[in-house]
């Protein structure tokens, strides 16, 4: 009995949880933040659950829906109907790399800047409103003292 006990201490103090795995829906959303693309190939589940997931910024402002759709279109036309878990990076589902041209210095700049996944804050344009408002108040830094010599000039 001692030994049982033992044994089953050992066991609740061996195993650990599970650690939690991204959703799939996620990892389809990062893969196209990544890189404006969905280069792995997911289960068609992931593609539904991932266009009910894609946040509303993304979705008004960015064609990653269109992409979306385009990838689960390709993986039904591969007939590779497969609910499997498994991701083939070598596959690019949506968009060819040849005949592309290169990728501008700011858009280089904003990737490495930018945020790799969908829950980050985007530093560039955190970056862009400091500077906005920075050009606000020398503005009106400007009237005030303009109003201010105005007022001292006798007319």
């Amino acid at each position: 009995m001692l030994v049982a006990a033992l044994a089953a201490l050992a066991l609740g103090v061996a195993a650990r949880p599970a650690a939690a795995k991204t959703p799939c829906w996620r990892q389809v959303i990062d893969d196209w933040v990544d890189n404006d693309r969905i280069d792995a190939s997911y289960p068609l589940h992931c593609y539904r659950e991932a266009i009910a997931h894609v946040p509303e910024d993304l979705r008004v402002y960015s064609g990653i829906v269109d992409d979306i759709m385009s990838a689960r279109q390709q993986k039904i036309r591969d007939g590779n109907l497969r609910t499997t878990a498994g991701v083939d990076p070598s596959r690019n589902s949506t968009k060819g790399t040849a005949g592309t041209p290169d990728r501008g210095l700011f858009k280089q700049a904003f990737d490495k800047l930018g945020a790799r996944n969908v829950d980050t804050d985007p530093l560039p344009l955190l970056i862009l409103a400091g500077l906005s408002l920075v050009l606000i108040a020398a503005g009106a830094a400007g009237l005030v003292s303009r109003r201010l010599r105005a007022r001292k000039v006798p007319g």
